[in-house]
């Protein structure tokens, strides 16, 4: 496995499923303001403000969102969701085979965009070459600025936290990434940061991610 040094960008989030289209999902949650997602797309939503969807932020920290829908009050807290019912999310799990180079290739979804992984235990952070964000719509210019030590040496790196990472529908919030400029790594590199946020385990030479 490649090591990869990379410094933590940490932005703490709280979120919820999405059981159908009148749900409230909240993908992204600071002080202050929520990432609000809906049937009608994503928006962002600061406290005493309501949405287009008609959601109204009353309070949001590190540990959850209390928000007003449709009449009604919610203290969102992992893995819970606005509807009919809270409803407990479901775990998934995915089996990854080893390729003739012993190595787990696997694709996925990043902010639900597709995305070719190469799992990495030695990389503290999901990673990433600044191609492989601009395909993926990912705006970097905003991440914390910083370098990397890499197999070509020290170079330019920016540090962000990836709202979702999907791999065979085992999906983890708020992963941080380091989006190094230029082409390395060749594959994004799925990382600690995701792998942190689910079981994993080996048998047989076969990778289990599981969901918590």
């Amino acid at each position: 496995m490649r090591p990869l040094i990379a410094a933590l960008f940490l932005v703490s989030t709280v979120l919820c499923g999405l059981a159908n289209a009148a749900d409230v999902e909240v993908v992204g949650l600071f002080k202050g303001r929520a990432v609000v997602r809906t049937s009608a797309g994503d928006e962002i939503v600061k406290v005493g403000q309501t949405s287009k969807s008609g959601v109204t932020l009353i309070e949001a920290d590190s540990r959850e969102a209390v928000v007003r829908f449709e009449g009604e009050t919610h203290r969102l807290s992992l893995s819970r969701r606005i509807g009919s019912s809270f409803t407990e999310a479901q775990a998934q799990t995915v089996s990854i085979n080893p390729d003739d180079q012993g190595q787990y290739r696997i694709q996925g979804f990043i902010n639900r965009r597709r995305a070719n992984f190469l799992v990495d235990t030695g990389a503290s952070v999901v990673a990433m070459s600044s191609e492989h964000a601009r395909s993926l719509g990912i705006n970097f210019s905003i991440g914390q600025r910083g370098k990397v030590v890499t197999a070509q040496g020290e170079v330019d790196a920016s540090f962000i936290t990836l709202p979702q990472v999907n791999v065979g529908g085992v999906t983890a919030h708020n992963v941080q990434a380091t989006v190094i400029e230029g082409r390395y790594p060749v594959e994004i590199l799925l990382g600690m940061s995701y792998l942190n946020q689910v079981d994993m385990q080996n048998q047989g030479g076969v990778l289990t991610l599981s969901g918590r």
